[in-house]
């Protein structure tokens, strides 16, 4: 059975493994979910296969939790999921590709993080042509090459489509985490073994680490890290690295230093283009038809990262799916509800006049003096209404307050203002989303 939006079982499976990837250790992973799939739908169950009955087993009972927090968090709640033994000769597109680039394992590589499914947009552009041009020329410019960014932002997207595009090429690729680097450096120390760390991580043409910012206070390992990086660019090789660019270089000039051979290319925040673009680039993907509304209503409500971004279509879609609602504005505003519930449900927190009208002002960048002013252009009026029906709705205070707050002398004005933002709200995705944003300022939701 396919799901009415679009998603298959292994669509939505292979969903559900971006988020494993992220809530256990690498080696459970590996061990017990790579080599899983989505098989189909029973009713409302997933059933997924497994390659042995003692991955079914282990899957059903020691992880059976955090799948169910994976798939909620990709589908909603109401979505089962059960396990079916498929055998050893069923295996999925998910095996590790990187066992045929090294006789050493790498970090597994994930099958959806390539350079074709990498969106570019103004906030991403120069990191994107950066590491093509790492992975293509082998006398780059930019190597070695520094890719920073916060959380989501699509730095480990980057190193997965380095290394999956120049193992095509029949390069030498090493891809692992800090953690791992730091693990080898010390396991080669302990066991004298110097030799043997040095080859694995010189001898080679490209080398990707990630969390790089992991490396922090480590001094031997750092020392070792530059020296490598060092050696292979008098070598004429190549380095991609990913992390937190001021975590990595708080007090620690030298380490930043010996990346300023080549460049440092941040990904920034996306603009609201950015996250549109995403959004329709991603329903085309899923093959789902969602109104340009809604899209827009989630573009203006998520604005953290893509990844973010992305859970929230899929939360959408799934809850559409589950529900056999149509996808309108109202209806996206409850579907994403637990990305943005009340911080403490069971005690209610006192709203204070004075940081909602701030909030809206930082929101829309206006001046306290202009909200309570007499000037009535269209975006201080909008500014105005949305103060005042915050201060009804979550402050809670009376028209004739909120009259005087704002330096009106009658409050049918203020009457009128909540009654035209009641109004407006499912008919503006923009609307709802201010709303939320200011909201999610001062509390009274999660971003």
């Amino acid at each position: 059975m396919a799901l009415a939006a679009g998603l298959s079982a292994p669509e939505i499976w292979d969903q559900a493994l971006g988020q494993l990837l992220l809530r256990v250790t690498r080696q459970n992973f590996d061990s017990w979910l790579r080599n899983t799939t989505g098989l189909r739908y029973e009713g409302r169950t997933l059933i997924i296969g497994t390659p042995t009955e003692l991955a079914r087993d282990f899957l059903a009972t020691r992880m059976r939790s955090v799948i169910h927090q994976a798939l909620t968090a990709v589908a909603g709640p109401g979505l089962r999921f059960d396990f079916e033994v498929r055998g050893e000769d069923a295996r999925c597109l998910t095996t590790p590709l990187q066992a045929t680039m090294l006789p050493s394992p790498l970090a597994p590589l994930n099958p959806r993080f390539t350079f074709a499914t990498f969106l570019p947009g103004s906030h991403n552009r120069l990191a994107l042509v950066a590491a093509l041009d790492v992975t293509d020329n082998s006398e780059s410019p930019y190597s070695p090459l520094f890719i920073t960014g916060g959380p989501g932002s699509g730095k480990t997207h980057l190193l997965h489509a380095v290394a999956e595009r120049a193992a095509k090429q029949g390069l030498r690729v090493v891809l692992v985490t800090a953690e791992q680097f730091l693990s080898d450096f010390t396991g080669a120390v302990r066991n004298r073994t110097g030799a043997a760390f040095r080859s694995r991580y010189r001898d080679l043409d490209i080398l990707l680490v990630d969390d790089v910012q992991a490396l922090t206070g480590k001094r031997a390992t750092q020392n070792e890290f530059l020296q490598t990086v060092t050696e292979l660019r008098d070598l004429g090789r190549r380095v991609v690295v990913a992390g937190d660019l001021q975590v990595a270089s708080n007090g620690n000039a030298r380490f930043i230093s010996g990346f300023q051979w080549g460049l440092i290319a941040e990904i920034a925040e996306p603009s609201m283009d950015d996250r549109i673009r995403f959004l329709f680039a991603k329903t085309a993907c899923q093959r789902v038809s969602i109104p340009d509304e809604v899209l827009h209503y989630v573009a203006l409500r998520i604005r953290s990262n893509l990844r973010d971004l992305e859970g929230a279509l899929n939360r959408l879609v799934a809850v559409a799916h589950i529900s056999d609602e149509p996808i309108t504005i109202d209806f996206a505003a409850r579907a994403l509800k637990p990305l943005t519930e009340p911080v403490s449900p069971s005690s209610p927190r006192e709203v204070q006049p004075a940081k909602v009208l701030q909030a809206v002002c930082d929101h829309l960048g206006i001046s306290l003096e202009d909200l309570a002013g007499r000037k009535r252009t269209r975006s201080i009026t909008y500014a105005r209404h949305l103060a005042m029906y915050l201060l009804r709705q979550d402050a809670g205070l009376t028209f004739q307050t909120i009259a005087e707050a704002l330096g009106r002398g009658d409050h049918s004005t203020v009457v009128h203002a909540c009654k035209q933002i009641e109004a407006q709200i499912k008919l503006t995705p923009a609307l709802q989303a201010d709303l939320d944003a200011v909201r999610t300022t001062l509390g009274l939701l999660t971003a």
